[in-house]
This record gives C-alpha cells, sequence and structure tokens, in this order.
C-alpha cells in the first residue's frame, strides 16, 4: 500500500467525482520530472477532505482537496513507480487541447460560430445598452466578429490538419493559445460595450451583469486548461522546433529544488 499526504487546489467538480487521478512525489532523491507516480483513487473516503472554492460569478465548481494519510492499494497505481510524469503528459495534452484538436472535441460547425460574443450578439449589447451611435462602438463590434470568426476558422484548420495526418497533434497548442488570447478581449469589448450597466445593474438586468462578472473572470482562459505561457513553450519547443527553455533545476534532485518553507517541511519529514 501507498499512504498519500498533501493538497491540490483548483479541481473542478471534485465534490461529486468518484473517482480522482493523484500525481504523487514518490522520489524526492531524482529531478523534478522523475519520481512521480500516478494513482486512481474513490474520492470519498477516509482521510479526503473538499473544499468547495465560491468564484465571482457564484459557482462553486473548483474545489480544494487535502489529502491526510490516505491508503492507496499498490493495485490503483497506473504506469511504472517513479514514471508518472510519462503518464501525465498525455492526459496534459488533451487539457490543453480541448479547443482546438480533433482527438478531443467535435469538428465546429458553422452555426456554432454564433454562439459567445459574436457581432451579432455585441451588436444586441450595444443597442440595448443605447450606445449603438456612439463613436469607437462600431469599431469594437466589427474587432470582436473578426476575432471570433478567425478563431472558428483556425480551429477548423487546425483539426482538418492533425486529423489528416499532416501536422503533429502537438500544433493543436497554436489554438489553444488563441482562445486564451482572443476570448478575454472579447470579454473586455463586451463590458466596454455595455458601459457602467455591466458595472451595476438591476435585478432584471442580467444580460449586462453577465458581461460585469464575465470581465472579472476573464483571465480564466488563459489560465484553464493550461496557461498561455505553456502553450507558447509548445508552439516554440514543439512545433517550430526552437531550443528547449533553459531551466537551472533539470537535472538537480528535487529535495535540493528550492521550494517554499511549507514544501522544505514537508521534504525534510
Amino acid at each position: 500500500d501507498w499512504i498519500l499526504n498533501g493538497s491540490k487546489i483548483w479541481t473542478t467538480g471534485a465534490w461529486w467525482s468518484d473517482w480522482g487521478l493523484c500525481l504523487a512525489r514518490t522520489n524526492w532523491d531524482v529531478p523534478k520530472h522523475r519520481g512521480l507516480t500516478v494513482f486512481m483513487l474513490p474520492i470519498q473516503q477516509a482521510g479526503i477532505e473538499i473544499s468547495r472554492i465560491e468564484m465571482l460569478d457564484g459557482s462553486q465548481e473548483f474545489c480544494q482537496e487535502f489529502l491526510t494519510d490516505v491508503r492507496v492499494p499498490d493495485s490503483a497505481r497506473v504506469g511504472d513507480v517513479d514514471q508518472g510524469w510519462t503518464v501525465v503528459t498525455r492526459w496534459l495534452f488533451h487539457e490543453r487541447s480541448f479547443t482546438s484538436s480533433p482527438l478531443t472535441i467535435r469538428p465546429v460547425r458553422g452555426a456554432e460560430m454564433a454562439q459567445g460574443e459574436s457581432g451579432a450578439s455585441l451588436h444586441h449589447l450595444a443597442e440595448q445598452a443605447g450606445r449603438l451611435d456612439e463613436p469607437g462602438v462600431a469599431e469594437l463590434i466589427g474587432e470582436g466578429h473578426a476575432l471570433r470568426v478567425a478563431m472558428a476558422e483556425l480551429d477548423r484548420r487546425l483539426q482538418a490538419t492533425i486529423a489528416g495526418g499532416t501536422a503533429s497533434d502537438q500544433l493543436a497548442s497554436v489554438g489553444r493559445l488563441m482562445h486564451g488570447v482572443v476570448e478575454p478581449r472579447l470579454l473586455t469589448i463586451a463590458f466596454e460595450l455595455a458601459g457602467p450597466r455591466a458595472v451595476a445593474w438591476d435585478d432584471e438586468e442580467e444580460m449586462f451583469g453577465n458581461r460585469g462578472t464575465g470581465y472579472l473572470l476573464r483571465q480564466i482562459y488563459s489560465i484553464g486548461g493550461g496557461t498561455t505561457e505553456m502553450a507558447r513553450n509548445v508552439v516554440s519547443e514543439r512545433v517550430l522546433g526552437m531550443p528547449r527553455e533553459r531551466t537551472l533545476d533539470r537535472d538537480v534532485p528535487f529535495r535540493d529544488v528550492r521550494h517554499s518553507p511549507s514544501a522544505r517541511r514537508r521534504s525534510d519529514g
């Protein structure tokens, strides 16, 4: 058996899940990408405390889990001991590529482009806000429409290229980066078009309130599913073939890598 201790934050839907995949540090004397092991374990069991996190929009789907002396049989191990990074790289790939890979989502259809902050919805928003004739509003609507069309067409092309086998599936990170940059901009445009009513709104003005909370949560798109910084690394190294980013602790035993004080206490213990 194995005994797991530690915590994990920003787990989507952990409070209603039956099972979880856990990437655990099982060897402190090898470099950071080694010495990791993956386990599959029931979530609802003794020793696992789940805390739901309330977001700005009231959602409580994200969670933090605390594991205290959780016993896991070796039969629940996925892959070899200390070789968990070879397992996790694949599930991280699927998480990063959910927007633009035919391996993880169905192809984008033309009608689906109208979802989200499309040109039509932005026009309607500006009209309802009484700002349609103000200077700069038409430019914002046009920018939003152009970004939405460009993003949809990029997704379509990436999916066709990867599905046809003419490019590496790592190309999906180009789409991930596009979504991470464009979606926050679309939410910002919608917020600007809604004007003051997106800052303070009445109960019946849900359309404007949604633009206010959307603006506050816009950075989720550059973090969730792998950060845009990670997407840039993947594009540069695995798509364009540029040299790997230099890391000073690549071959340093994890025990000797600089950690926060709390992490050092766990490693010393």
